[in-house]
């Protein structure tokens, strides 16, 4: 008998997303994939020769792409610990809202702990766009001094962490939650692109990353048992 659909969102696969972090790391990681090639082309839409396309202390970008969205993720959060702790004290299921939480905190601390040790630069650190270091891959021998603060990208994380909304959500709204930590995962990186603060790359690796973290976490926690959701 096939798995219903709501066994399966309960159950999610590892398979795919962990496919996606190799395919990412490798395609982008190494010489001669191409990966490099596809990294700079996306680039260079944004970078006219002299300045990126977004300046750094353009007042709305930041308001629309990078304070704004933090803010909406953050109060998410709050009302989401309000939840599980009136849940918890009223005694009934508080797995939904704790799910929220342990992703938003989990996407957000892997996303960013990484960049310690992964020693990528981002755009505006390289000669090609104004800086000081050569372009380099991941899993070429960096010089001392290196920068190592790109790779997977920060920012976008807190709005690839709304992945979790696909296994939060009923079967009826559940792409409605898949789409959301998409538009503001891709937004959230997309600006940071469009201002030289990260390659493509970056944002790929942490939305990846995302997914299967939130697909762990829902395997682990079950947030939606079979209870008609």
């Amino acid at each position: 008998m096939a798995a219903s659909p709501i066994q399966s969102a309960k159950q999610p696969s590892l398979f795919w997303p962990l496919a996606a972090v190799v395919a990412v790391v490798c395609f982008f990681g190494f010489p001669g994939t191409g990966g490099e090639r596809v990294d700079l082309w996306f680039q260079s839409l944004f970078w006219d020769g002299h300045a990126w396309l977004i300046p750094h202390d353009h007042r709305l970008g930041r308001i629309l792409a990078y304070d704004g969205p933090k803010v909406v993720i953050i109060l998410y959060a709050v009302a989401s610990l309000i939840v599980a702790g009136n849940c918890l004290r009223l005694g009934i299921d508080s797995r939904q809202p704790l799910y929220a939480l342990a992703c938003l905190a989990l996407v957000s601390v892997v996303c960013t702990q990484l960049r310690a040790v992964t020693h990528m630069a981002t755009p505006i650190d390289l000669k090609m766009y104004g800086g000081g270091w050569e372009h380099l891959l991941l899993f070429q021998a960096k010089p001392a001094g290196y920068p190592s603060h790109a790779f997977p990208a920060g920012h976008a994380s807190g709005g690839f962490a709304l992945l979790c909304l696909y296994w939060y959500l009923p079967v009826a709204r559940r792409y409605w939650g898949l789409g959301l930590g998409l538009v503001f995962g891709f937004g959230m990186g997309l600006y940071q692109v469009a201002r030289g603060e990260h390659f493509l790359s970056h944002t790929l690796a942490t939305a990846a990353l995302a997914w299967l973290i939130c697909a762990g976490l829902a395997r682990l926690i079950k947030p939606r048992e079979m209870r008609g959701a």
